[in-house]
């Protein structure tokens, strides 16, 4: 389907919404580029594109938080004008950020009443917040998401999952007819989704039209009834759910054909590069090889951040618990490390490793600067000149090393977090599940740049919460549960339902995993 023209489905209905011709600027920068959608009631609208594609932008229009250059938007087949948040609750739009907007401190019922507190006369003239009646009307509205008992809870007790739901009940009123859920799933397990998708489907059941944002495809086709596939501001198709299969939807999204699975680079494995032991009771060796990658799959109760930690030396044991290229290394912090070419990527890489005010060039060098000092002078343009690499290395966009980093999609963030540490020399990677919450796309790069580093001798330890990744990447796969390996997979083909059933503890998830359970 040609973009700029509306879109063509079969499924019956008269849109809710609809978006006709919308165009976006900020200054000379188009975001968005005559974009056409229409969203149903009682449908699951997924929203999807690579970082930067137009999606949040698109969503904050719709929920009245930014107005469009050109184009309109329609609700029932009227145009309106939503010119603010509160416009869009009005028309019966809500939208639930990605980042929680709760305050931990207070009740459950107190974070659902916020802008609304319910209150009583008193004296007359004066009014007093009447809690008997916000405890009633709060327990009342989590009825539905069988969280009425949490009512008196602070927020600060409750799991990410029952945050989350927290948030979509906050979002719904009684004039909810659209909720917008922007990457609800990011911070979930596995069973706390399922649960969160449930309640989604009930939503959807009752009339309420559900647009998501989603950079997990599996996801998306599960959940969607409809998908819009974004690319650079334009609107490339809206389809079916059910007419897409996995490599159509990411060909559709990258605008390429990615190829099918991971790209797994085979090099052969040469001696130890780090050794570790991993308990001080009964102990536990994880030894990594050059041009090796060991994947390690991070759950609830796996504690695989601490392992981590250890090796990073964020947290230090004994002093000859981990070893590097055979010299101890254990009475190193992370600098230390770091010298020795040991050096994390975390997954949240604004909060723990870049700098979002300064520019690409100044995060590439700042772990580098004695690279380019001489005489205590700093050489600029022998600076530059290395982040120019590391920019057309790893296809950083834009490639442009003067623009600040706080611009750049998440996927390029990421890209700048394991390029400055490859710029630095790094000879191992510990990588934290680099990937979780970037498009297809960047994930694609990161592999490959995963790839490159391994096939030069270096060698990582990915840690990852998504199961297949590390099924096709991974040269071993060792499941932890509390901070101890359980079992090491160390041939390839790795069966998924045996790593599961290492991963819970439970044959039945295996079968399950296979189809085989009833």
């Amino acid at each position: 389907m040609a973009a700029g023209r509306a879109p063509e489905d079969s499924a019956p209905g008269r849109p809710l919404l609809s978006a006709i011709g919308i165009v976006k600027r900020y200054g000379v920068i188009e975001a968005l580029k005559g974009v056409d959608v229409d969203i149903r009631p009682g449908e699951v609208h997924a929203i999807v594109g690579e970082n930067g594609a137009g999606k949040s932008t698109l969503m904050k229009l719709f929920a009245g938080e930014e107005r469009p250059s050109a184009g309109e938007l329609r609700i029932d087949g009227q145009w309106v004008n939503l010119d603010s948040p509160n416009a869009a609750r009005a028309h019966g739009i809500a939208i639930v950020h990605q980042n929680f907007q709760l305050i931990d401190s207070l009740t459950v019922a107190e974070n659902l009443f916020l802008d609304r507190l319910p209150t009583r006369p008193f004296g007359g003239v004066l009014k007093l917040i009447d809690r008997s009646r916000m405890m009633t009307e709060a327990a009342c509205r989590l009825a539905r998401f069988g969280l009425s008992h949490k009512a008196a809870a602070r927020v600060a007790s409750l799991t990410v999952a029952e945050k989350q739901i927290l948030e979509i009940s906050r979002a719904l009123r009684e004039n909810t007819r659209l909720l917008i859920l922007d990457e609800p799933t990011s911070a979930l397990s596995a069973h706390e989704i399922g649960i969160l998708f449930d309640h989604v489907r009930h939503l959807r059941d009752s009339g309420v039209a559900i647009v998501l944002i989603a950079h997990n495809i599996d996801e998306v086709l599960f959940m969607a009834d409809r998908v819009t596939v974004l690319r650079d501001g334009r609107r490339i198709t809206t389809s079916s759910a059910k007419d897409l299969d996995t490599d159509s939807l990411v060909s559709m999204i990258v605008g390429r054909d990615l190829g099918k699975g991971y790209p797994k680079v085979e090099v052969p494995l040469q001696g130890d590069v780090l050794q570790a032991e991993l308990t001080a009771d009964t102990p536990q060796r994880l030894d990594l090889r050059r041009g090796e990658l060991i994947g390690i799959p991070t759950y609830i109760g796996s504690a695989v951040r601490d392992i981590l930690a250890l090796l990073s030396g964020e947290q230090r044991g004994p002093r000859n618990m981990v070893r590097f290229q055979r010299r101890p290394c254990g009475h190193l912090g992370v600098r230390g490390r770091i010298r020795e070419g040991i050096c994390l990527v975390p997954g949240d890489a604004v909060a723990e490793s870049i700098i979002p005010k300064m520019t690409i060039e100044q995060n590439l060098l700042l772990p580098n600067l004695a690279r380019i000092t001489r005489l205590g002078i700093l050489q600029k343009r022998k600076g530059r000149a290395l982040a120019w690499d590391m920019i057309r290395m790893l296809d950083i966009r834009p490639a442009d090393p003067t623009i600040p980093l706080e611009q750049l999609s998440g996927g390029n963030r990421q890209k700048v977090a394991i390029a400055k540490w490859i710029l630095a020399g790094a000879k191992v990677l510990l990588m934290d599940d680099p990937t979780r919450g970037i498009d297809v796309g960047a994930k694609m790069e990161i592999y490959r740049v995963i790839g490159e580093h391994v096939k030069s001798g270096g060698a990582v330890v990915f840690a990852s919460s998504e199961l297949d990744e590390l099924l096709g990447l991974a040269d071993r796969i060792l499941v932890f549960r509390g901070g101890r390996i359980v079992e090491s997979f160390n041939e390839r083909p790795f069966e998924k339902a045996s790593v599961l059933a290492e991963m819970v503890g439970s044959d039945h998830i295996a079968a399950l995993a296979t189809g085989e359970a009833s």
